[in-house]
Protein backbone atom coordinates (compact mmCIF):
# COMPACT_ATOMS: atom_id res chain seq x y z
CA UNK A 1 0.00 0.00 0.00
CA UNK A 2 1.14 3.56 -0.65
CA UNK A 3 1.24 6.10 1.79
CA UNK A 4 -0.83 8.56 2.15
CA UNK A 5 1.28 11.73 -0.23
CA UNK A 6 1.98 8.69 -2.85
CA UNK A 7 -1.94 7.92 -2.94
CA UNK A 8 -2.85 11.33 -3.23
CA UNK A 9 -0.42 12.20 -6.58
CA UNK A 10 -2.62 9.00 -8.14
CA UNK A 11 -5.74 9.99 -7.34
CA UNK A 12 -4.87 13.45 -8.54
CA UNK A 13 -3.66 11.60 -11.99
CA UNK A 14 -6.82 9.48 -11.88
CA UNK A 15 -8.91 12.74 -11.37
CA UNK A 16 -7.12 14.42 -14.29
CA UNK A 17 -7.71 10.94 -16.68
CA UNK A 18 -11.48 10.43 -15.20
CA UNK A 19 -12.32 14.45 -16.10
CA UNK A 20 -10.05 14.46 -19.58
CA UNK A 21 -12.09 14.89 -22.92
CA UNK A 22 -11.92 11.45 -23.78
CA UNK A 23 -14.04 8.12 -24.60
CA UNK A 24 -14.39 5.75 -21.67
CA UNK A 25 -12.42 3.37 -23.42
CA UNK A 26 -9.29 5.68 -23.33
CA UNK A 27 -10.06 7.16 -20.07
CA UNK A 28 -9.64 3.05 -19.14
CA UNK A 29 -6.40 2.31 -21.04
CA UNK A 30 -4.83 5.56 -19.40
CA UNK A 31 -5.87 4.76 -15.88
CA UNK A 32 -4.13 1.33 -16.34
CA UNK A 33 -0.96 2.34 -17.08
CA UNK A 34 -1.35 4.36 -13.53
CA UNK A 35 -3.00 1.35 -11.56
CA UNK A 36 0.02 -1.07 -12.83
CA UNK A 37 2.70 1.31 -11.65
CA UNK A 38 1.36 1.91 -8.81
CA UNK A 39 0.63 -1.32 -7.67
CA UNK A 40 -2.04 -0.49 -6.11
CA UNK A 41 -6.01 -2.57 -6.14
CA UNK A 42 -9.08 -0.32 -6.78
CA UNK A 43 -10.27 -1.61 -3.62
CA UNK A 44 -7.00 0.05 -1.96
CA UNK A 45 -7.97 3.20 -3.37
CA UNK A 46 -11.56 3.26 -2.93
CA UNK A 47 -10.82 2.50 0.88
CA UNK A 48 -8.53 5.59 0.69
CA UNK A 49 -11.02 8.00 -0.78
CA UNK A 50 -13.47 7.69 2.48
CA UNK A 51 -9.87 8.84 4.53
CA UNK A 52 -10.18 11.93 6.36
CA UNK A 53 -6.38 12.78 6.64
CA UNK A 54 -6.01 11.95 2.91
CA UNK A 55 -4.22 14.49 1.58
CA UNK A 56 -6.46 14.07 -1.99
CA UNK A 57 -9.68 15.10 -0.18
CA UNK A 58 -8.53 18.24 1.51
CA UNK A 59 -7.22 19.42 -1.41
CA UNK A 60 -10.50 18.67 -3.24
CA UNK A 61 -12.51 20.26 -0.52
CA UNK A 62 -10.43 23.36 -0.51
CA UNK A 63 -11.18 23.30 -4.68
CA UNK A 64 -14.70 23.23 -4.30
CA UNK A 65 -15.45 25.76 -1.38
CA UNK A 66 -16.47 22.75 0.86
CA UNK A 67 -15.63 21.54 4.49
CA UNK A 68 -13.99 17.95 4.06
CA UNK A 69 -16.92 16.52 5.78
CA UNK A 70 -18.95 17.67 3.20
CA UNK A 71 -16.33 16.62 0.44
CA UNK A 72 -16.15 13.13 1.80
CA UNK A 73 -20.10 12.90 1.76
CA UNK A 74 -19.79 12.84 -2.17
CA UNK A 75 -17.71 10.35 -1.86
CA UNK A 76 -19.87 8.31 0.43
CA UNK A 77 -22.78 8.73 -2.65
CA UNK A 78 -20.59 8.45 -5.20
CA UNK A 79 -19.17 5.34 -3.77
CA UNK A 80 -22.78 3.29 -2.97
CA UNK A 81 -22.38 2.28 -6.69
CA UNK A 82 -22.31 -1.14 -7.14
CA UNK A 83 -19.23 -2.28 -9.07
CA UNK A 84 -15.46 -2.32 -8.83
CA UNK A 85 -13.79 -2.25 -12.22
CA UNK A 86 -11.23 0.83 -13.43
CA UNK A 87 -14.39 1.71 -15.08
CA UNK A 88 -16.51 2.67 -12.27
CA UNK A 89 -13.94 4.09 -10.31
CA UNK A 90 -12.81 6.61 -13.29
CA UNK A 91 -16.95 7.86 -13.04
CA UNK A 92 -17.14 7.75 -9.50
CA UNK A 93 -13.93 10.08 -9.24
CA UNK A 94 -15.90 12.17 -12.33
CA UNK A 95 -19.11 12.30 -10.16
CA UNK A 96 -17.78 13.98 -7.15
CA UNK A 97 -17.48 17.41 -7.97
CA UNK A 98 -20.79 17.28 -9.50
CA UNK A 99 -22.37 15.60 -6.10
CA UNK A 100 -20.34 17.77 -4.28
CA UNK A 101 -21.73 21.02 -6.03
CA UNK A 102 -25.74 19.54 -4.68
CA UNK A 103 -24.74 18.53 -1.57
CA UNK A 104 -23.04 23.00 -1.50
CA UNK A 105 -26.66 23.95 -2.57
CA UNK A 106 -28.64 21.90 -0.22
CA UNK A 107 -29.71 18.74 -2.02
CA UNK A 108 -30.09 15.97 -0.08
CA UNK A 109 -29.02 12.73 -2.01
CA UNK A 110 -31.78 9.18 -1.74
CA UNK A 111 -31.62 6.16 -4.29
CA UNK A 112 -34.79 5.36 -5.95
CA UNK A 113 -36.03 1.66 -6.24
CA UNK A 114 -33.44 0.96 -8.97
CA UNK A 115 -30.84 2.18 -7.22
CA UNK A 116 -30.44 5.42 -9.27
CA UNK A 117 -28.58 8.64 -7.13
CA UNK A 118 -32.03 11.27 -6.76
CA UNK A 119 -32.03 14.44 -5.42
CA UNK A 120 -34.38 16.31 -2.93
CA UNK A 121 -34.51 19.62 -1.34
Amino acid sequence: MLNEDALSELLSQLDAVANAPLTAYQRELRAQGLLAESGVSIAQIVKAMRRYSLPWNQKKAAECGLPVDTWLEATRIVNQSPGQSLCDLLDRIHQMEAVAAMLRAGYVSGRDAHGRLVWSR
